[in-house]
């Protein structure tokens, strides 16, 4: 893996007007700000009330925009939501489902846009990758939230460390607040708060993309079929423990990527 283009996205599901984990939007955009200081290829989701901010960020480190591909369309276009959003709107509805949650205000029990969007990652991921915009080999997926340190922490930063990215196993990478872990009971730890994998930031090698959706997908599929859900963090960590062959796991705590890539 030595040519890797990031991938991020930002589309409004609302959450400036919850009333729980309630964040605004210019907010944000502000620490997406960080995100698109980095030196490196670009490949940015989003719809259209966000684009002209989008572009005057990135504009101040990419200013002919050389190194950026901005892609526009709805929420309700994107493939999570076609697939998912019908079912997972009933199930987060359903008075069984709600008996079972013992922390119903986060988002991921009770929004079904935010899972939306979170699931929408692979698809993002794997558009960038059959459009080949960038002629990529892998590809870094990066919350647009993720980097919240000063924009000087960032700024110009050729990153990922390409020396670092091609001595790492050609697999699916994930940073991990564990080494390794098993799920004994799938239904208490997706609706738990207990996590491992990290969805903020994760590798995929181009070849992998498609596998990673197949299992994806079968995880959510599953998981709405037996009456519960999780975060994609829960999702990807399902699919980890039934193919570990397949990734590579970086112990981390939060929001440590950036320096570990460095």
């Amino acid at each position: 893996m030595n040519k890797p283009v990031i991938v991020t996205a930002l589309y409004d599901i609302g959450r400036d007007n919850w009333d729980n984990f309630k964040m605004s939007y210019h907010t944000y955009c502000w620490w997406m700000r960080n995100t698109l200081s980095i030196d490196n290829n670009i490949v940015i989701y989003t719809e259209e009330k966000f684009v002209n901010d989008i572009e005057t960020y990135r504009k101040e480190f990419d200013p002919q925009l050389v190194k950026t591909k901005i892609i526009v369309n709805d929420l309700k276009d994107l493939d999570a939501y076609v697939i998912h959003y019908n079912k997972l709107n009933a199930l987060m509805n359903d008075s069984l489902f709600k008996s079972k949650v013992s922390f119903p205000d986060v988002p991921e029990m009770c929004k079904p846009l935010y899972n939306i969007i979170m699931f929408n990652k692979i698809y993002f991921i794997h558009e960038a990758i059959k459009n080949n915009y960038f002629e990529n080999d892998c590809v870094i997926w990066a919350d647009a939230g993720g980097l919240r340190e000063d924009v000087d922490h960032y700024r110009g930063s050729n990153w990922p460390n390409l020396d670092k990215l091609s001595n790492m196993p050609e697999k699916i990478i994930f940073f991990s607040h564990n080494n390794d872990f098993t799920i004994h009971d799938k239904e208490f730890y997706s609706m738990s708060q207990i996590r491992n994998l990290q969805g903020t930031c994760f590798i995929v090698p181009s070849k992998y993309i498609s596998f990673l959706i197949e299992e994806f997908n079968k995880a959510v599929e599953s998981s709405i079929l037996s009456g519960f859900i999780g975060s994609d963090e829960k999702m990807f960590d399902i699919c980890y423990i039934e193919n570990k062959d397949m990734f590579y796991l970086i112990k981390s705590s939060w929001r440590e990527y950036f320096d570990i890539l460095k």
